[in-house]
């Protein structure tokens, strides 16, 4: 589990073994409830990069411009940095791209760039999931791309496990 503000110092006080009772929900921008079907699944990432096989970014929607800071655009939006995405292709198969950034050997993508990518993959619906140093991939459990943060590896609460499924 993993909280910030009040619920991280909520969580400070767990211990191994004690039961928790979580109650689950999504909720809007005005805090009220959003119905979820049975098959809707929730990925934290944004913006939305391509969608129905047509570039769509979303930056404004996905509550990523915040017009009192116009350098976050810039930074965040228009800069190359390592970026991770995923996607489904016309065929409904899941595609995972992680592009390293951030050194001269490894220049990263921009928002825009980053939707190119996923079309010229062929994917017809793709969201940025994350970027800068928070992006990094491993495949049977081995680090394949190169962290932009001078430490390395950056410990990060969320990650995108595909695992095998198991034979019965």
């Amino acid at each position: 589990m993993q909280g910030i503000g009040a619920a991280a110092q909520a969580l400070g006080q767990v211990h191994v073994g004690d039961r928790l009772e979580v109650h689950t929900g999504v909720v809007d921008a005005r805090g009220h409830a959003v119905a979820t079907p049975s098959d809707m699944t929730v990925v934290n990432g944004g913006p939305l990069l391509v969608q129905g096989g047509h570039e769509d970014i979303t930056q404004q929607q996905d509550g990523m411009a915040h017009p009192g800071d116009p350098t976050f655009a810039y930074g965040w939006m228009v800069k190359r940095n390592p970026r991770t995405l995923a996607g489904v292709d016309s065929q409904g198969r899941t595609v995972l791209v992680t592009v390293d950034g951030s050194s001269t050997d490894d220049l990263g993508l921009s928002i825009p760039e980053a939707a190119d990518v996923a079309r010229s993959l062929g994917l017809v619906d793709a969201i940025n999931l994350d970027g800068g140093g928070s992006s990094a991939m491993a495949l049977r459990g081995r680090l394949i791309s190169h962290p932009s943060d001078a430490a390395g590896e950056r410990p990060v609460g969320d990650a995108l496990l595909v695992l095998p499924t198991r034979q019965r």
